[in-house]
């Protein structure tokens, strides 16, 4: 049959070579299908075979980037700090610590799958060597008095007895007094007035006894002795308790499954049934991401059914039957499985992020096949035949589906440049992808055509949908309908800015917030929200790598005093603030003096009544002679003491004087008692902590670990910022979760604008290049280089710092304007080729101004997407017109492929709506608004423009579309038949 008059063919080498690729494959089309599928098998089998997945957020950062780097350094010294967090809240402490107690030994008791358990902190070990924590200054003060204590730890306690003690009070009060050594004077009459106070006491109340005795080492000189006590990881209010435990398995697959996990679910259970009274959960980054991930994948289950129906139904409205729809569902379905052996021959892994490469294959690999079916059932309902129909249709529409493929597949592997490994690996995986369904639809659809469509005559072709009445509008009114879509494009793209503050600023903000992002309901997201309520704190911390206690300390007083820092935490605290070498040899001198420590002699030494009542009296003359009014009134005591003991009985006097003595010795006994059980001298060390909570904070190559806690919840953006700039400030080398967050939200956001710049550069570049003839085409990319390399060197020379990008930029711009001298045409079709994309995302982003919607880390990709889907359609609508001459009128199979591969994309985005996870459905919104939008532009604007512009285009020709009669007066092309046993 005759071709369409009013036709331009393309010529070119790509025509050609897809034209004589299309003539074998129909030649041989079994032999082609079974090498696919044989092909599809094998990659199928290798990828089960070796391909991974990576399902750690880290996984998703560029391992060179010096902040990751410093993560990457922590992890190695200090392990995985992602502790699960079973939280345990009550009324008050005393029920929540049994609670705690079992749990934390339940975990304990599953070493295989629960590691680092920790629930409290018990350093009372350590007060065997409390002397350690006292400085050189109090331990040497400590050693001298102990040294005037030799005699009685010797074992001469009668010089502990009350008479000697009243004797040598007085000798060393006149001795000091005498020698004008104030210091010992005035300790001398310290002592004499305790014991005066002491005697007095003990006189009124014999049952109440206070030690007269000097303390050899001041209560004050030892530190919080509330750090040597056992404690429970509490708020504090002690309404909510934390068990941390490391799981040894985690979530290996995007289901997250793991045995830790499940183990933890089932202890959980156990322990609600024990403790009916308490709250029970768990969260923790582990719980977070596993329950995101099993959330994610049972609603992209769900989404993936709806989907499949929903473009099933269209495709078998839009092909009127069920044959052509099979067709390119099975091409679709051989494009995926070659692409999974790319995958794991060009990455060998899945991420977190480049698992959604088959949503990207099924929104945007599929339309190439529509493109091709339609074009070709149009031919064969005009009464083409099969090999004909094919033939043509690939001349029509073959370039247009290379031209699409390249560009958009170079806008993934533009993704590739970024330095955000998630974002760049699926640009890598995207990119290959769309290419191989390009090259499937081009190989595998005509042979199955050439196979289904053998024995069906052109009336047997089902009649698919060709927009008649909005074709009808657009040629009858393209000025109107152009007007009507530009003032559309404006008033709602317009509502993307806002003038603030003496600026143009976008409405459109970007929600930090990961949580936002997770289903609604969770308990561990439920869970994240009452800590913070209850601690006014986040579980999330920076942490800083010290070399010593010494610098921890330091770290931890300029931390504390950030405003953004709510407490630190580290394990120095609970070491001595003074090094061995400092105070071991003063604790061993103690210890050495206090072991020879003897047991108290059975009977005390006998009190005389008369030696005793000289002693006070001694005691007496010494304090009544001195001029200070403390010592006037001690005398003063001890006069009334020795005024009444008089009026008492011998026996009496025996029998008071003789308590207090036993008391005054006791006491003296207990101190040294109580010096000795603190004297070991040992040095304190970090293994004298528990494992779980030294491994935390103490590295086994030594390097000792500072965590930073914020005020504030840092999931927001802001807090985040002010959190990481203020421990920065203080170590620049500061890493955590935190830094984590904050630098790969940046780098992913820079990574998808940065790749975007790129793609749209390079997809310039593959539409003009598409355009010019060879001649011309050669000129415009050559040309622009020399005086790219002229800028580079002369900015090389004057230590001006040149951006990859801004060259990328300045070599487009001279390209574009050198093509233009010889064929303005092409270069004006090669941006109103990219008006779907740009005028989509413009739409995009207004209706998200006025709805109030947000940019999130789950629907940035949104941006190369619909730069994807925007400019396959684009391109193909151009293809469709630069194939006509005369007045443009877009085709019955332009409107038909169009409709289908975007409101098949429609209902594939859309099915995610009813996803419970709030990143997919936000994705899903954005997305399905894209693909909205994009329709909007390619099916009706850029049609009505194109046909505007094509009125000024070879007046004297006829319109193709509306004057069949003249048919004859154009060259008429016939496609040779095909010879083969299959030919219709």
């Amino acid at each position: 049959m005759e071709r369409t008059p009013g036709h331009n063919e393309e010529k070119g080498l790509l025509r050609r070579l897809i034209h004589n690729l299309t003539v074998a494959v129909i030649r041989r089309p079994v032999a082609t299908i079974t090498f696919s599928l044989i092909l599809g098998l094998v990659s199928v089998g290798f990828t089960a075979r070796f391909l991974t997945f990576k399902t750690d957020r880290a996984d998703l950062i560029d391992s060179g980037a010096d902040f990751h780097q410093r993560w990457h350094n922590f992890k190695n010294l200090f392990g995985d700090d992602s502790d699960i967090v079973v939280v345990v809240e009550g009324d008050r402490e005393e029920v929540i610590q049994p609670a705690m107690d079992w749990l934390g030994q339940r975990l304990e008791s599953e070493p295989d799958l629960f590691t680092r358990v920790l629930y409290k902190v018990d350093p009372s070990g350590l007060q065997s060597r409390g002397l350690q924590y006292l400085s050189p200054v109090e331990l040497e003060k400590a050693n001298q008095r102990l040294e005037m204590y030799g005699p009685i730890l010797a074992g001469h306690w009668n010089r502990a007895g009350l008479e000697s003690y009243c004797r040598r009070l007085a000798d060393y009060i006149n001795v000091t007094h005498a020698n004008g050594s104030e210091t010992e004077h005035a300790g001398a009459v310290s002592q004499a007035r305790a014991l005066v106070h002491s005697l007095s006491n003990f006189l009124h109340d014999p049952n109440s006894f206070t030690s007269p005795w000097p303390e050899v080492i001041s209560a004050n000189a030892f530190p919080d002795r509330e750090k040597m006590q056992a404690h429970y990881q509490l708020t504090p209010s002690g309404k909510m308790g934390f068990v941390l435990a490391l799981p040894r398995s985690g979530a290996d697959n995007f289901s997250g499954n793991s045995a830790s996990l499940k183990a933890l679910d089932e202890i959980v259970n156990e322990s609600r049934q024990q403790f009916p009274e308490l709250r029970i959960g768990a969260t923790g980054i582990p719980v977070l991401e596993a329950e995101e991930m099993a959330r994610s994948q049972w609603d992209m289950t769900i989404a993936s059914v709806i989907s499949t129906i929903g473009v099933a139904l269209i495709m078998l409205f839009g092909f009127r039957g069920f044959r052509h729809p099979f067709v390119g569902m099975a091409m679709l379905g051989i494009g995926f499985a070659w692409t999974a052996g790319y995958i794991t021959l060009s990455v060998g892994h899945l991420n977190i992020l480049s698992v959604s490469f088959a949503a990207i294959l099924i929104g945007l690999g599929g339309d190439y096949s529509m493109h091709y079916l339609s074009r070709y059932v149009e031919l064969r309902r005009e009464g083409y035949g099969l090999q004909e129909a094919i033939l043509l249709s690939v001349d029509e529409v073959g370039t247009g589906i290379i031209t699409a493929a390249i560009s958009t597949s170079l806008s993934f592997f533009c993704a590739s440049f970024t330095n955000f490994l998630g974002v760049a690996e699926l640009g890598i995986i995207a990119g290959g992808g769309i290419i191989l369904c390009a090259v499937s639809t081009l190989i595998v659809l005509p042979a199955m055509l050439t196979l289904i469509d053998a024995k069906i005559t052109p009336s047997k072709i089902p009649s698919p949908f060709t927009g008649v009445m909005l074709r009808n509008v657009i040629n009858r009114y393209p000025r109107v309908v152009t007007c009507i879509c530009l003032a559309i494009v404006v008033g709602i793209g317009s509502q993307a800015f806002i003038w603030k503050d003496g600026s143009l600023q976008s409405r459109v903000k970007y929600d930090y917030n990961l949580l936002n992002l997770q289903a609604k309901g969770l308990e561990a997201v439920d869970l994240q929200e009452r800590i913070f309520a209850e601690a006014n704190g986040s579980l999330l911390f920076a942490v800083s790598i010290a070399d010593s206690p010494d610098n921890v300390r330091l770290l931890k007083e300029k931390f504390l005093a950030l405003p953004t820092v709510s407490r630190v935490e580290d394990l120095a605290t609970y070491m001595p603030a003074y090094p061995a070498s400092e105070t071991g040899l003063l604790v061993q001198a103690i210890n050495a003096r206090l072991s020879r420590l003897t047991d108290l002699p059975r009977e005390l030494p006998q009190l005389n009544p008369l030696t005793l009542g000289q002693g006070l009296e001694a005691l007496y003359e010494s304090l009544k002679v001195l001029p200070d009014p403390s010592s006037q009134v001690a005398a003063g005591t001890l006069d009334n003491i020795l005024n009444a003991i008089e009026q008492l009985s011998l026996e009496q006097q025996m029998q008071i004087f003789g308590g207090y003595q036993q008391g005054l010795v006791m006491s003296l006994y207990r101190q040294f008692q109580m010096l000795a059980s603190i004297s070991n001298p040992e040095p304190v060390s970090p293994a004298d902590f528990p494992e779980a909570f030294r491994s935390r904070f103490v590295s086994k190559t030594g390097e000792w670990l500072v965590r930073v806690y914020p005020n504030s919840q840092i999931w927001d953006e802001t807090p985040l910022r002010k959190f990481v700039e203020d421990v920065r400030s203080v170590d620049a080398e500061v890493t955590g979760t935190p830094l984590q967050n904050y630098e790969a939200a940046g780098q992913m956001q820079e990574g998808y604008m940065v790749a975007s710049m790129y793609a749209l550069a390079a997809i310039l570049l593959v539409l003009l290049i598409d355009s010019l003839d060879p001649g011309p085409m050669i000129i415009s990319l050559l040309s622009p280089l020399v005086a790219v390399g002229l800028w580079f060197i002369l900015a090389r020379d004057s230590g001006v710092e040149l951006k990859p990008m801004w060259m990328v930029g300045m070599y487009v711009l001279i390209t574009f304007c050198v093509a233009a001298i010889f064929d303005h045409a092409s270069v004006r079709n090669t941006f109103v080729a990219m008006l779907p994309p740009a005028l989509g995302l413009l739409l995009v982003f207004g209706i998200m101004g006025i709805a109030g919607l947000e940019l999130n880390p789950a629907n940035l990709i949104v941006l190369p997407l619909i730069m994807g889907i925007g400019v396959d359609e684009g391109v193909l609508v151009i293809h469709d017109y630069r194939s006509q001459k005369g007045k443009y009128l877009v085709g019955p199979s332009t409107i038909n492929a169009v409709s289908l591969t975007t409101t098949t994309s429609i209902v594939g985005f859309g099915s995610m709506l009813i996803a419970s996870h709030q990143g997919l459905v936000s994705l899903s919104i954005v997305l399905t608004l894209g693909v909205t939008t994009c329709l909007f532009v390619s099916l009706i604007m850029l049609p009505a423009l194109l046909k505007w512009v094509s009125l000024k285009r070879e007046r004297n020709q006829p319109d193709s579309m509306e004057d069949d009669s003249n048919a004859n007066s154009e060259v008429q092309i016939v496609v040779p038949m095909i010879q083969t046993r299959n030919a219709a």
